[in-house]
């Protein structure tokens, strides 16, 4: 199984790219969370990183 990591920063910025893109790469599932960039708290990439 693939997994894919998307992340953006600020409002403007879009998921659904990443997250197409990542699908388009074979990617079965896809996280993703928005964060400011100054932000140390990713849960759900922790989360990821841990597996």
């Amino acid at each position: 199984m693939k997994i894919g990591y998307a992340r953006v920063s600020t409002v403007g910025q879009d998921l659904h790219s990443q997250i197409m893109d990542l699908k388009k790469a074979g990617c079965d599932d896809v996280l993703y969370e928005k964060y400011t960039g100054t932000s140390t708290n990713h849960p759900v990439f922790d989360q990821v990183s841990k597996n």
